[in-house]
């Protein structure tokens, strides 16, 4: 088979429950998920079975939930913190750990063998798998307290404060870097997130007193207790909070009131262990919280060093890891650990934790060999990276499109589902007279909704009649997933977003229409999405990309040539500046979406082709956009006081319309971008 060519649609077939197995039919998403990633030849099947611990994360996301409540109906016993059973600091205790792994290992032979049945996996007969019902399961946000309450504050704390562990040199480097910041940067108070047992703030304390108010928060109560009662100092205190709700926190204990220039913190890998999910929106609680004058720093372990901490600390760690093989579960490539006893750890390289960033819309671009503390940076010391960012270094989407104003105006007033422009030169003569303004809007974005479906029927799918597996950049509401689901050229998408009420909006409207099995939404940044490679077809976005700038959209264009099989497309709209401006009237602008400069078609066409795609085209309608801000603003004049707007935001939203209808002329390009991934390129070494 030629590397460009088509892949064969996956068999819809192989999806339909089977009479005699409700284990078959119950697994009938994984089943899907599996699918959706499958190669052309059997190499696949090695490709999975090795791949078995990215795959334990989806499997985590459906199962974990009710897993866990079905154990606590068990009622095991409490041991108490001297017993042997309790003395791992690992995320559950040893019966639940082991539970769930071989519920894990027992669902992956299960989806195996209803794709591949000639795989010689044999079932575990004692299993019951009607016990966990995976049709309601989901991830919530509660599921970081189910994890982090199980945890023994002792246990915890011992694992790593020992005399003799290799972290402890590390921990009082993270201690004098905090001071030296926090002096340096005149910062009123320090917030350490996800403080565990206080073997940073609080001993660092206990050593020396800061001169400036300690603040720790936890999930675990146990851990605030252990905190309170060993670190009482004058200038340290620790609160039960919940990351995820940290600013309205904050806000209710009117320490908004007393601080004016926090210094928030999150450090040895805290952020790491949460999960998945909830990572980014932990990042932008600290952005939130630290406001334009503060500073956030978060810390890592240093993948440079894992093979250090795996003979010096893990191996000799048995209560945390338990025993296991440097050859069989040592994944020594990727840096990541994952024992019989499934414990698993992962230490990142410097680049790969700056990617790792940019994927909850954080960019710090630079790594320095010796740290600058107030400024965004990357700095390695000891066994940790370190990283220090601010507002400055992040777009700032998600906090306006998170905010209650915006979800109004865009709901109300831009188009209710959509949130791109519309193709206003499509219009009849009937519609321009009869419709109302709204009604305009409503009916342009449509229009060029569907000049999307033409471009997909005519590059992707030429013309052939099969759905598509689908990646939607800043999908938003999800209207536009929800539009091709109609149309039939779903197979499987995957929208991500990183506006979580947008997100959660978008959940609801496609179970709302019965597409919640075939959508999935993801609160993430399309700057690095949790998508496998090589496993979508048709990579689309609307209008979604001005926001990172120039640069960061080169590496949008890299995320998205990862994700394309070979002979898939990206088509996608946005909205670019010209070749040349005029740098007095795009100024505004620039203030408008907090850039210094906005993408060009040439810029898109240079990060594509050194992506491996060709077959570059445009369809650019740019005169469409000062006609659609112009309505926007008219509809905004006429309503925007009766759907409770504050009027910071109607004066401020009013002026921006204002500004790209008077300045986009002669300035702006709008329209869509299209290539196709022809070309194997080895995407690790394109210098995005």
């Amino acid at each position: 088979m030629e590397w460009t060519e088509q892949w064969e649609k996956p068999h819809e077939g192989s999806l339909k429950p089977l009479e005699d197995s409700q284990q078959a039919m119950r697994c009938q998403r994984i089943v899907k998920l599996i699918t959706i990633v499958e190669r052309s030849s059997k190499r696949s099947i090695c490709r999975l079975k090795s791949g078995l611990i990215n795959f334990a994360s989806e499997c985590l996301e459906i199962f974990f939930r009710n897993l866990l409540r079905k154990i606590s109906a068990l009622n095991p016993p409490q041991a108490s913190s001297s017993s042997p059973h309790t003395s791992s600091s690992s995320f559950l205790p040893p019966f639940i750990e082991r539970t769930l792994l071989n519920c894990l290992l027992f669902k992956f032979k299960v989806l195996l063998i209803v794709r591949f049945p000639t795989l010689p996996l044999p079932l575990p007969p004692q299993f019951n798998l009607t016990a966990v019902d995976t049709n309601k399961m989901c991830v919530a946000e509660d599921l970081e307290r189910e994890v982090w309450e199980k945890m023994a504050p002792m246990a915890w704390h011992n694992s790593i404060a020992r005399a003799d562990s290799i972290f402890n040199e590390t921990y009082q480097i993270t201690r004098n870097v905090l001071r030296e910041t926090a002096h340096r940067g005149g910062y009123d108070v320090i917030v350490e997130v996800g403080c565990g047992t206080g073997d940073v703030i609080g001993e660092m304390n206990t050593s020396q007193p800061v001169k400036i108010p300690c603040i720790g928060v936890d999930i675990n109560k146990d851990f605030i207790n252990f905190c309170q009662e060993n670190h009482p100092h004058e200038q340290c205190e620790f609160h039960l909070a919940d990351a995820l709700k940290l600013v309205d926190w904050w806000t209710e204990q009117g320490f908004d009131k007393l601080y004016k220039k926090p210094l928030v913190i999150c450090v040895n890998n805290t952020l790491n262990i949460m999960p998945h999910e909830l990572r980014g929106g932990v990042v932008d609680q600290m952005l939130s919280l630290a406001g334009k004058d503060g500073l956030c720093l978060v810390t890592y372990w240093n993948g440079n060093f894992f093979s250090h901490a795996i003979m010096n600390y893990y191996k000799k760690n048995q209560p945390l890891c338990g025993r296991f093989d440097v050859h069989k579960h040592i994944d020594w490539d990727r840096r990541i650990l994952v024992t019989p006893s499934n414990y698993m750890t992962h230490w990142q390289t410097p680049i790969e934790v700056q990617s790792l960033l940019r994927s909850y819309d954080v960019d710090v671009p630079n790594i320095e060999s010796t740290p600058k503390y107030c400024e965004p940076h990357i700095h390695c010391d000891g066994l940790a990276i370190f990283v220090w960012f601010d507002q400055a270094t992040t777009s700032n989407a998600k906090g306006y499109y998170d905010s209650d104003d915006a979800q109004k105006f865009y709901n109300n007033i831009w188009g209710e589902d959509e949130l791109h422009v519309g193709r206003y030169d499509l219009l009849t003569e009937e519609e321009k007279t009869t419709l109302s303004l709204g009604d305009q809007v409503k009916r342009a974005e449509n229009l060029h909704e569907q000049e999307l479906v033409k471009l997909i029927h005519k590059h992707t799918l030429q013309g052939q009649d099969h759905s598509l597996r689908i990646v939607d950049l800043g999908c938003g509401f999800g209207g536009l997933m929800r539009r091709l689901w109609q149309e039939g050229l779903v197979w499987k998408a995957t929208g991500c977003d990183i506006s979580s009420k947008m997100c959660e909006q978008s959940r609801l409207k496609n179970d709302a229409v019965g597409a919640g099995d075939d959508i999935e939404i993801l609160e993430e940044s399309y700057l690095q999405i949790s998508v496998p490679d090589q496993s979508a077809d048709l990579v689309i976005s609307m209008d979604a990309l001005l926001h990172v700038g120039p640069v960061r959209q080169r590496r949008v264009m890299l995320e998205a040539a990862r994700m394309l099989r070979p002979g898939g497309w990206i088509i996608f709209s946005d909205i670019m500046q010209e070749e040349s401006v005029n740098a007095e009237e795009m100024q505004p602008i620039y203030d408008r979406i907090n850039l210094s400069k906005m993408g060009t078609v040439r810029n898109y066409k240079e990060a594509l082709e050194a992506c491996g795609f060709s077959n570059f085209s445009t369809d650019l309608h740019s005169e469409n956009i000062p006609e659609h801000y112009g309505k926007v603003l008219t509809i905004l004049n006429e309503k925007g006081h009766t759907i409770g707007l504050s009027q910071q935001y109607l004066e401020k939203a009013k002026k921006g319309l204002q500004v790209w209808k008077d300045h986009s002329p002669g300035n702006i390009v709008w329209g869509f971008i299209l290539a196709q991934k022809t070309t194997k390129v080895d995407l690790s070494k394109v210098g995005f």
